[in-house]
């Protein structure tokens, strides 16, 4: 799901805020070094707020489509819904998340559709 943002700014700085109200407990700096798929998975027990600082691509939130992903687009991936983005090479996205990185809280979308 997209998600605005607030946006400050005057001659000294622009200071955007990407979240509001949203329990963090863990924060990333994605650096994109070559045109990729990252993400196609979902979590049980986190959500994930994303912020696009830098660059471009595409993303797909749940069931929808992919859609244009361009810099200050805010983005979440509530629980249990599937999560992916399909980022160009330089391209720097920021994840906030409600829970630290957990290996067995990450089952891939890929190992899903094979069970089925």
């Amino acid at each position: 799901m997209k998600i605005p943002i607030v946006k400050h700014e005057d001659n000294r700085r622009t200071l955007i805020e990407w979240v509001k109200d949203f329990p963090i407990r863990t924060c990333k700096v994605l650096i994109v070094k070559e045109d990729c798929l990252l993400g196609a998975h979902y979590h049980n027990k986190k959500i994930d707020t994303f912020y696009l600082l830098k660059g471009s691509g595409k993303y797909k939130i749940g069931n929808g489509k992919w859609t244009k992903l361009i810099e200050e687009d805010c983005l979440m991936a509530d629980l249990n819904v599937p999560h992916s983005f399909k980022l160009k090479s330089g391209s720097i996205l920021l994840e906030a998340s409600t829970t630290p990185y957990d290996k067995e809280d990450e089952i891939s979308i890929n190992s899903e559709q094979k069970k089925k």
